[in-house]
């Protein structure tokens, strides 16, 4: 059986991760059997990075290459009835996601004071004690770093918060009145826009982008659809 690797609930959330939210929604779209393993020690990751699985003898990282691992060896239940522009625009959506909202999530968890003060306790918490105070930082400043190296990290807060609200605008727009992004049935696209909405509106940290994103009845209602199908023990979001 697929060993699917990840950090493990968070704040009443299947993961604290959106890349781990997302491999484990495509997998329950996919039928595909898994068991889950709680394993934070990203130094035991191929790539150095969580999620990773571990199947039939073999270790692959990164959510996007194993999900089109996996495609190739089971096939494509979830994408198979996409026409070219469909698989084009659920590309460019998961881009978005991946490389522009993931880092507006980054900033609101790990730079916000409102996110740093939910992060360390619920991520490492359980640590011993010596260790909560030199991991935590450690992390938080490296994290940082990478921010200032992908450009995001040197814009001033309101520039950083407006680029949140650009892509919760062009999610809302691209959704429209529709059920799920590509029509009336979840496909992958629809696996990594919630696990980013799960990663933004289900954590107890309060922010503009947050707020901004309480405020589109559309995507609301997408995201109560989407937990309902898949995650019905995660609770309707509250202002």
């Amino acid at each position: 059986m697929l060993e699917f690797y990840q950090f493990g609930p968070a704040w009443g959330l299947p993961d604290a991760s959106p890349f781990c939210v997302k491999l484990e929604l495509w997998l329950k779209m996919a039928g595909i059997e898994y068991r889950s393993v709680i394993d934070g020690d990203t130094r035991k990751a191929p790539k150095g990075k969580i999620p990773y699985i571990k199947l039939d003898g073999e270790t692959l990282g990164d959510s996007e290459f194993i999900i089109e691992h996996l495609k190739t060896k089971y096939g494509d239940s979830v994408d198979g009835d996409l026409s070219a522009e469909q698989q084009a625009l659920s590309h460019l959506i998961t881009r978005t996601m991946h490389d522009s909202l993931y880092w507006v999530l980054l900033h609101c968890r790990w730079v916000e004071a409102s996110g740093w003060q939910e992060v360390r306790p619920a991520l490492f918490g359980s640590l011993p004690k010596p260790l909560q105070m030199i991991v935590p930082p450690l992390i938080r400043r490296s994290l940082i770093k990478s921010m200032h190296g992908q450009g995001i990290g040197r814009h001033s807060r309101d520039e950083r918060m407006q680029l949140g609200r650009n892509d919760i605008d062009a999610l809302d727009t691209l959704l429209g009145d529709q059920t799920y992004f590509l029509g009336d049935e979840p496909h992958a696209v629809d696996a990594t826009v919630q696990a980013f909405l799960i990663c933004l509106i289900g954590p107890p940290i309060d922010n503009p982008v947050k707020q901004y994103l309480l405020n589109k009845p559309r995507l609301l209602a997408y995201y109560q659809r989407m937990n309902g199908r898949y995650y019905p023990q995660i609770p309707a979001p509250t202002s």
